[in-house]
């Protein structure tokens, strides 16, 4: 037995499937060109982050109530006053978290399942009478059930499965549940949900956005039965008629039930299903003509909801014989009747009772087995071929391409995995559909396996957040912002404190409603590769630089951490109106210049140990607001915004705080090397430079111990890997001619041929912001004109130029700076062209300035990538981007006083 029979209770109302949308768009799964934007909901033509970007995946009953109860004698009643469990509701168990629906993969969506669901029934009064737990179970017959007024259609689908560890009410009162119960003889009950009518919001603002209805059934369940499917006879829709698949079982009685449910269109989204005719159930002969047996009963207003749509019709019994072995079919009430619903012509029906599997291409985790049940006119199919493939699909699933059912109708084949060698770049694996049908129907597929095929993935010895995990946590806090208001999987602080909770919730059974992540795609593999890292003593690792390869990786990161500043110091000086603010001009402006040559000067690094910058898309653009690129500094977030000593002190001031290193246990403060101990020419080739000065250099690189994550400690590891990975000069294979020389920039752009050079280089950067070594409390030496760029903000912020007192100290008692509120354009706070409304005068601008900015990070790449020679092309687009700029400040935002000003944007996708 199962649901589809008597004794049955159905239940209808409201669920919620809280979808997570920005999973759904595969170039969304690419870190580097993930934007801001794709966490917004989608305002067309903006897809942004699709209907619901801030959904939970969770899976809420919200407002079920049993409507009717189908007794094992055929009464079908509706009143509590008739049974206890009428008129009460289905809950989800209020003890433990939600279930999720969860998809296969981005390039199946279409198979999603339901995890860790647990349910609850009620009496009308609140009491429970039945708690158990809903067994993972994929969707399945999805249609169009409804016609939207755009055109769109509008799906439906249905959910098969069995509730397991059941935990009855003592004493039970309710008499359909105990016949439910005593009919069950496995522990084990029956049931299905049909789902349609899911508010999108797509066709306009719904205050009932991602809710939608359900109507299903429960029933007994009997031991070597499918789970997942009704173990029945199918009716099918003939061609034309405006109907779905519908089940059909006939009982030992002779009563024959079919299942409308998920078979009949509704008029509107989850509004009345459309007027039917009177129908009847009839069989066919071998011409297809029918026979009417009897008629459907049950058909009414408000049947769906009240049972579910499952109907009777009772054959005489003289035509049990007809019902047994020939073609059913439902049929309208015409003269003659019109055959809407029918069975094949061989009356077989084939399904898999589990059809979606995820596989890892490693012992214990790369096969998985399927059963396949067959029936011919409702008995098991005995010794029928079943034929599955096409021949065409990839060879990373290993299976038998045919296979004989038993006498019991049953048949058995195992899938294995191989290795996919990872053919998606920013998705793991591979997801494979294969058809399965009866051999002698070649052209008409049953159904289809869902299967994905993880890549194989062995985890390095001493795995590192920089390298392996954080990519995949930025990916998933990414996909999924909704995570953001409890972490950011994206920073290594939030990772590590709450390390014990995403330790555990990443080891619960697949099954939990707590297992993480929530789309249960991450293979075997990278999971305990991120365990292990989680466990490492006395702290998970942040960066560790053992290879070239890592280096280059490395030295990619801090171009975009260079690239990432200039845009925040950018927009500031920007916002300074002409003839206003003059010094405090001069001030970011050095500063932007000298972040320039510095990322210029990580170009040069990457470019000498044979690495190739990228600038621009395809490929990371930092955006705001944001963190800083890397593992720097993961608890700032950097910001757009006009000019303001606030701004300046929370943001520009965070970013290039020093951080004096300690050596040797003790505070350093002061210079490392004289500069007359090295000798350059105008170029920013190395002449001639100081052995005892190199060798001081590279000791006090090895010994100096930074905070981690600051920038300073970041530079400082590149120095140490530099010195520890280059064997006589072998680690700067690079070619020369690609090095890039800025005779006028400020400090010297040094051309990276050597060690020498590369430390030098890598010295100047931090003692030119980034954790400068200087001391401001008079034991080392400091040129006023040459103060980092930490203390040229402080000045902004105190007003005052810092200058040595007469007493040898360093305060900021020199001449005023002064700031004037009113000499700056009222620009909106982090500035977004997506923010913009579509064809307005000032998304068109501001595109105009993200093109700008995007042209001239791409004739930087062309620079950095063997044409130094057009440095000056690149420098002129720097212009042509404040010009731009310039022009947004006379545009209104729309919100309040404020202007636009430049987003810095530059889309990686576009749909």
């Amino acid at each position: 037995m199962t649901y589809l029979g008597h004794p049955r209770l159905n239940f209808a109302g409201t669920f919620q499937s809280d979808a997570a949308t920005v999973n759904n768009a595969q170039p969304y799964f690419d870190n580097d060109l993930f934007e801001p934007r794709f966490h917004w909901r989608m305002k067309l033509p903006d897809v942004n982050g699709l209907w619901n970007p801030g959904g939970s995946n969770a899976l809420r009953l919200h407002d079920l109530r049993i409507t009717s109860a189908c007794y094992a004698d055929g009464r079908t009643l509706t009143s509590k006053a008739d049974d206890p469990a009428l008129e009460g509701t289905v809950r989800d168990d209020d003890l433990r978290a939600n279930g999720k629906f969860v998809d296969l993969d981005p390039e199946n969506q279409l198979v999603s399942e339901i995890y860790g669901l647990r349910m609850r029934l009620l009496d009308a009064a609140g009491g429970q009478l039945l708690k158990a737990d809903y067994a993972v179970a994929a969707m399945d017959e999805m249609w169009m059930r409804a016609t939207l007024p755009s055109g769109r259609g509008d799906p439906a689908a249905v959910y098969h499965s069995v509730l397991t560890n059941l935990e009855w009410a003592d004493p039970l009162e309710s008499a359909i549940l105990r016949e439910i119960r005593d009919t069950t003889d496995d522990g084990t009950l029956s049931i299905k949900f049909n789902m349609d009518g899911v508010e999108d919001g797509i066709e306009e603002w719904s205050d009932d956005l991602t809710y939608g209805r359900m109507v299903g059934s429960i029933g007994p369940y009997r031991s070597g039965q499918p789970k997942h499917w009704a173990g029945a006879r199918v009716l099918s829709p003939v061609e034309g008629a405006p109907f779905h698949h519908a089940p059909c079982r006939v009982d030992g009685s002779g009563i024959v039930f079919v299942d409308l449910g998920n078979s009949i269109r509704a008029s509107t989204r989850g509004g009345p299903l459309v007027e039917l005719p009177a129908l009847s159930l009839a069989a066919l002969d071998e011409n297809g003509t029918p026979e009417v047996l009897a008629p459907l009963d049950g058909i009414d207003q408000g049947f769906y909801e009240r049972t579910a749509a499952i109907v009777t019709a009772r054959p005489a019994a003289g035509q049990h014989e007809a019902v047994a072995g020939r073609r059913l079919a439902v049929v309208d009430d015409a003269r003659p009747p019109k055959v809407l619903l029918a069975e094949p012509h061989d009356g077989g029906t084939l399904h898999a009772d589990k059809y979606v599997f995820r596989l890892h291409p490693e012992e214990g985790h790369d096969t998985a087995t399927v059963d396949f049940r067959a029936f011919r006119f409702g008995q098991p199919a005995a010794h029928t071929d079943i034929a599955l493939g096409t021949g065409e699909e990839s060879d990373v699933v290993e299976f038998p391409r045919s296979v004989t059912t038993d006498e019991q109708g049953r048949a058995r084949i195992t899938l294995t995995g191989r290795d996919p060698g990872h053919p998606r770049p920013m998705l793991d694996g591979l997801t494979v559909r294969i058809p399965y049908r009866f051999a002698a129907r070649p052209d008409a597929p049953s159904g289809h396996l869902s299967v994905r095929v993880f890549d194989r993935y062995t985890g390095p010895e001493r795995p590192t957040w920089n390298r392996d995990v954080r990519p995949i946590f930025q990916r998933y806090a990414n996909l999924y912002p909704v995570m953001h208001d409890l972490f950011d999987l994206g920073n290594y602080h939030h990772v590590t404190r709450h390390g014990t909770y995403i330790r555990r919730t990443m080891l619960a059974p697949l099954e939990s409603p707590n297992h993480m992540p929530v789309t249960r795609d991450l293979s075997p593999g990278k999971r305990d590769m991120i365990v292990k890292w989680l466990r490492t003593e006395p702290a998970p690792p942040v960066m560790e630089i053992g290879s070239p390869e890592e280096l280059r990786a490395v030295l990619q990161q801090a171009v975009l951490v260079e690239q990432a500043t200039v845009p925040p110091y950018l927009a500031a000086l920007l916002s300074i109106k002409a003839g206003h603010n003059v010094r405090i001009a001069e001030t970011i402006r050095g500063v932007v210049i000298e972040e320039m040559q510095h990322m210029a000067q990580v170009c040069n690094l990457l470019n000498a140990v044979g690495g190739a910058p990228q600038i621009g898309r395809p490929g990371l653009v930092p955006t705001y607001p944001g963190k800083l690129p890397g593992p720097v500094l993961p608890d700032l977030t950097v910001r757009l915004r006009k000019l303001s000593r606030e701004h300046v002190k929370d943001v520009f001031m965070a970013i290039e705080q020093p951080d004096h290193p300690t050596v040797d246990g003790a505070l350093f403060r002061g210079s490392v090397i004289a500069p007359d101990s090295v000798r350059l020419d105008r170029s920013g080739s190395v002449l001639e430079a100081d052995d005892g000065a190199m060798r001081a250099l590279e000791d006090w690189f090895n010994r100096a111990e930074y905070t981690p994550q600051t920038i300073g400690w970041f530079y400082n590891q590149i120095a140490r890997a530099i010195c520890e990975l280059d064997d006589g000069g072998s680690l700067f294979t690079g070619d020369p001619a690609r090095q890039v020389s800025w005779p006028d920039a400020p400090g010297t752009l040094y051309k990276v041929t050597d060690k020498r050079s590369a430390l030098l280089a890598i010295y100047q950067i931090i003692e030119e912001g980034e954790g400068s070594p200087h001391d401001l409390d008079g034991d080392g030496v400091l040129d006023p004109d040459e103060f980092g760029h930490y203390y040229r903000f402080q000045e902004i912020v105190e007003g005052r130029r810092l200058i040595r007192n007469e007493r040898g100290a360093w305060v900021f008692e020199g001449a005023e700076v002064p700031f004037d509120p009113a000499g700056v354009h009222p620009v909106v706070d982090d500035a977004d062209t997506y923010r913009l409304p579509a064809d307005s005068p000032g998304r068109r601008e501001s595109v105009a300035c993200d093109e700008s900015y995007t042209n001239m990070l791409t004739a930087l790449h062309r620079v950095f990538n063997g044409h130094p020679d057009e440095l000056d092309d690149s420098v002129g687009l720097m212009y042509q981007l404040q010009v731009q700029a310039k022009k947004l400040h006379d545009m209104p935002s729309g919100d309040g006083d404020t202007v636009l000003g430049p987003a810095f944007q530059s889309p990686g996708v576009e749909f």
